[in-house]
């Protein structure tokens, strides 16, 4: 069974759940398992296994109340990382643009891991999900193309979302007009998404304005 250690007071999982300390281990079919109380976003306190919190499949005491949210301003500081604007919650977790402190981009992230410390800049963090990672996070996803535009550029954008694509847009720093969405299987999607990028390699486009997902950008 593999050990997760964590600090007392220290927030665990994307969905602002704190970590307080072990409790008498539960066992299944002779397997131990690792225990633990934990304080939920609502103020309660509770416990469960230590895997589901780590693995955000525990989001709550049961309160079923989402994730209660942060409030932050702009230039905000939290563990280091400038925070930019709120991206919204999503499945019960807060997303929102910080700025990296080593390149100064903007980048989207998970307000939990930033608080936790796991994510400390867009530097560090790995480029691109696997298919695996996909069917983990939800079971439909959407492939969509988007024009992306403004007084001196127009391109094309591709893309997986599991959120409705116009909410991922929201963050672009270009106008933007829908081309096409399709709704399937995260599974499906992924590999759709990576066909259709496939066929498009060769019109690759370098928008003049950073923004994650510009590697993502043909030409219109």
């Amino acid at each position: 069974m593999k050990y997760y250690k964590q600090l007392p007071n220290q927030i665990v999982g994307n969905h602002n759940i704190i970590y307080l300390y072990d409790i008498a281990p539960s066992y299944y079919k002779k397997t131990k398992i690792r225990m633990a109380e934990f304080k939920c976003h609502c103020g309660k306190q509770f416990n469960t296994r230590v895997v589901d919190v780590v693995n955000n499949k525990r989001k709550s005491c049961g309160c079923k109340k989402g994730n209660k949210p942060f409030i932050y301003n702009e230039g905000d500081i939290i563990n280091g990382i400038k925070f930019i604007r709120s991206c919204g919650t999503y499945k019960h977790a807060q997303r929102a643009i910080f700025e990296c402190p080593i390149c100064k981009k903007h980048w989207e992230s998970l307000i939990g891991n930033i608080q936790a410390g796991h994510t400390k800049s867009c530097c560090k963090v790995k480029r691109g999900w696997s298919r695996s990672q996909w069917k983990r996070l939800a079971s439909t996803a959407y492939l969509y193309k988007v024009r992306l535009y403004n007084d001196t550029e127009t391109f094309i954008k591709i893309g997986i979302t599991t959120r409705n694509p116009k909410k991922r847009m929201t963050y672009i720093p270009y106008n933007y007009e829908i081309i096409k969405i399709i709704e399937g299987e995260s599974g499906y999607i992924y590999d759709l998404e990576n066909k259709t990028k496939r066929l498009f390699k060769k019109y690759k486009y370098k928008p003049l304005i950073n923004f994650k997902g510009e590697t993502e950008c043909y030409i219109f």
